[in-house]
């Protein structure tokens, strides 16, 4: 794979960075790499860039180099007979005549079959940014039918998650609307939820599920302080948060995104969650492995179990029914149902996979390699 794929973020021990994620979508045997100033399409079959895409409206504002870390986030791809690759890109523009330089955002769609930027639109910066210094990020939080959610923020010491959130009519390559100090974590049938602010600074946070159209709020939860929301599948969100008036008081939900009700309380999940494309969601950290149903949030099976003699594996990823994980003695594979071994495991235990492609760290942990799906 291209250097952008993995620069910065594998350690010395050959695994991934705390929380790091990998800057590629896949879409066939093609990989589509991310980075804050240039989109990548390779080839896995061929080990060929076929195309570099970069913004147009201006200079990005950082621009990667090799070995500094890739902060950028995955690119998404949209459904339907003609798939898009969305990524969004920070730019300066420069002045002309009298008008001052400013900064902007660009969101690039290319065209999955040509491999070129079909269409760009430009977005303008919200006014806090003025005064948030850098970093800023922007990511494409999802899409459903012909919209596209856009999130622009910044997380640092006096603005942290401080966000703007665009619907975007991917027809007719427009903003629909805008959300100020709305930072988005996932959209399912017609509905954006994430959490929103009072203001950039403020240390409370709501959970809300915004009609994914209008903007029209079609649900609201209570106000806490650090908040943290995943999404855990089409059904359901984790929410973390600690109690506004006790900070001792914690709450650890799983949220029905379409209404917000509360599915399972105390269910405390690892650092990152996953749906495995069925009926359920696997949640895993360092130390430990949890799967939960799907629907209801309720807790299915856990590792380790030390009744049963078992270890908690190092989940790579969740894909059709299946963990894969690594272990001391090399590469499993789990029923996301049951979290049962099965009984052939993988020859790797790839970090993103679709039905063509498996993108893993090489055995020598200095890179990241493309291999062929076996499924």
């Amino acid at each position: 794979m291209p250097w952008e794929a993995y620069s910065g973020l594998l350690n010395i021990a050959g695994t991934w960075m705390y929380e790091a994620e990998l800057p590629v979508a896949l879409h066939g045997e093609t990989a589509y790499v991310a980075t804050t100033d240039r989109l990548l399409v390779f080839d896995t079959t061929n080990q060929v860039t076929r195309a570099t895409i970069r913004p147009e409206g201006g200079e990005p504002i950082t621009t990667l180099k090799e070995n500094e870390r890739n902060r950028a986030a995955p690119p998404v791809i949209t459904e339907g007979d003609t798939p898009l690759v969305l990524a969004p890109f920070l730019i300066q523009q420069a002045g002309v005549g009298t008008q001052a330089a400013r900064s902007s955002a660009e969101l690039v769609a290319t065209d999955t079959k040509t491999g070129k930027a079909a269409w760009r639109l430009s977005l303008p910066l919200p006014a806090w940014t003025k005064d948030a210094p850098e970093p800023l990020t922007a990511e494409v939080v999802g899409t459903a039918g012909n919209i596209a959610i856009v999130t622009l923020a910044h997380q640092g010491t006096a603005y942290t998650n401080a966000s703007t959130t665009y619907a975007i009519d991917l027809t007719g390559r427009q903003v629909l609307w805008s959300q100020e100090t709305f930072w988005a974590a996932t959209v399912v049938d017609g509905i954006l939820v994430g959490q929103k602010k009072k203001t950039a600074t403020d240390d409370y946070s709501t959970a809300v599920g915004y009609d994914l159209t209008t903007g029209a709020v079609r649900w609201q939860g209570q106000e806490h302080i650090n908040m943290q929301l995943r999404p855990a599948g089409p059904n359901l969100l984790h929410l973390y948060a600690r109690d506004k008036g006790d900070y001792r008081i914690v709450y650890e939900q799983f949220l029905d995104v379409r209404t917000g009700e509360v599915r399972q309380n105390a269910v405390p999940v690892p650092a990152r969650c996953r749906h495995d494309g069925a009926s359920a969601v696997v949640c895993w950290g360092p130390d430990r492995v949890r799967g939960f149903d799907a629907t209801t949030g309720a807790i299915l099976w856990q590792l380790p179990d030390e009744k049963a003699g078992r270890i908690a594996p190092q989940v790579t990823t969740v894909w059709h029914g299946r963990v894969y994980a690594k272990t001391a003695g090399g590469t499993v594979a789990l029923d996301s149902r049951t979290g049962a071994d099965l009984p052939t495991p993988p020859v790797i235990a790839p970090d993103l996979v679709n039905a063509y492609t498996g993108i893993a760290i090489s055995k020598s942990g200095d890179d990241v390699t493309a291999y062929q799906s076996a499924s």
